[in-house]
């Protein structure tokens, strides 16, 4: 598609100043979109050429309009610039252009950013900030500093929300990680101040949801025959049994390895925390795994499945399988954890298996029936 575009020099006449005069504004045109940028003049209406859009050819106003002209002469040899180069057009690039701005494009900003921070979070860290560049990019393809403030951080924010069905977990993490590029930003003296500071934290959901015994019984015999899907969705709940019989997280568990797998035992370093994990696999997990053998998936156990498609067809089974609870990937790893501790499995080996380093964090996914809690106080003899 070609570019079409105009420069011109305006004299705002809906702006009148106390002294009189009128500020003059630069209209820029580009692909029908339009955008006024100020040229830090002013002039009175009899000083003004209506008809030749600039100043008059009278005293110190000849000089005005040479500048102004060259200036316009400006923008024109960027846009052509821009275009040669294949580069993108439009009102962003013209906005950057006119502060003088050119390298504070914040994806080539970002990409900076993260050669350095990939360098010291894990895998599974860089997906959030390469999720997190992906939806901005679908919000706003292009991007620069003078843009970023309060209400755009709000309106990209409720988009994901409201257009992205982003929950308000994720929303949570793609504003922390906002926040931390842009306090990175201050530091190397690109923006003066944070905007996102000012927004609050979304309040999260915690939810610790498990599937009961029964409920993983329906969940993995209910007929997920339906045609085109069926492959997919079967794709997905063995993966998702799968989760539950060795409480890998998503990262993990669809990153597995063949050579990974050593005597009956699955032996990572989990991504997320870097603390290496071996789980024993029991008989159905050993199952799960023959029968992908045939499937070319390289050295990867499992062929990949993106986790939103894999969030989705849960939520889909759990439907089909009469599950009342949301259903995510993680909750795979919490049904491993509560299903460990309802068979009475001390918790110290919990949290070995889980990859825990504090058995606190153990506390949150084994989840205490009430059930449990009655068996518990019947054996305790208090006199």
């Amino acid at each position: 598609m070609k570019n079409s575009w105009s420069v011109k020099t305006i004299l705002r006449k809906d702006k009148e100043k106390k002294d009189g005069t009128f500020p003059l504004n630069y209209l820029i045109i580009i692909n029908s979109k339009s955008v006024r940028l100020p040229v830090g003049e002013s002039l009175k209406k009899t000083e003004w050429d209506d008809n030749n859009n600039c100043p008059r050819k009278k005293g110190k106003l000849v000089d005005l309009k040479n500048i102004l002209e060259k200036r316009k002469q400006q923008f024109n040899d960027f846009f052509i610039e821009q275009e040669l180069a294949g580069k993108p057009l439009n009102i962003t690039q013209a906005k950057l252009f006119y502060h003088g701005e050119k390298d504070k494009d914040f994806y080539c900003l970002f990409d900076k950013f993260c050669e350095r921070k990939f360098k010291t979070i894990k895998p599974g860290t860089q997906y959030h900030y390469k999720l997190f560049k992906k939806q901005l990019k679908e919000y706003q393809p292009c991007l620069s500093l003078i843009e970023i403030n309060y209400k755009f951080i709000t309106e990209f924010l409720h988009y994901l929300s409201s257009d992205k069905k982003v929950g308000a977990s994720g929303i949570a993490t793609r504003r922390k990680i906002f926040c931390t590029i842009l306090e990175e930003f201050v530091r190397l003296e690109l923006i003066k101040s944070n905007p996102c500071k000012r927004i609050k934290k979304p309040k999260e959901n915690v939810r610790e949801e498990f599937l009961t015994k029964k409920e993983l019984n329906a969940f993995a015999t209910v007929n997920l025959n339906i045609g085109k899907l069926s492959n997919g969705l079967n794709h997905t709940r063995d993966l998702f049994l799968f989760g539950c019989f060795t409480g890998l997280r998503y990262s993990d568990l669809i990153n597995l390895r063949k050579d990974q797998i050593i005597g009956g035992r699955i032996e990572v370093e989990m991504q997320k925390t870097g603390k290496k994990v071996k789980i024993p696999l029991n008989k159905e997990a050993k199952e799960i795994i023959n029968k992908f053998k045939s499937i070319k998936s390289g050295n990867r156990v499992f062929p990949f499945r993106c986790n939103v498609s894999v969030n989705r067809d849960l939520k889909f089974i759990a439907r089909r399988a009469h599950i009342n609870k949301r259903v995510s990937f993680h909750t795979a790893r919490h049904t491993f954890g509560s299903m460990l501790a309802s068979n009475n499995v001390q918790p110290f080996y919990i949290m070995k298996l889980m990859g825990h380093s504090d058995m606190r964090m153990t506390a949150r996914y084994v989840n205490s029936k009430t059930s449990m809690l009655e068996e518990a106080m019947k054996a305790v003899n208090f006199r």
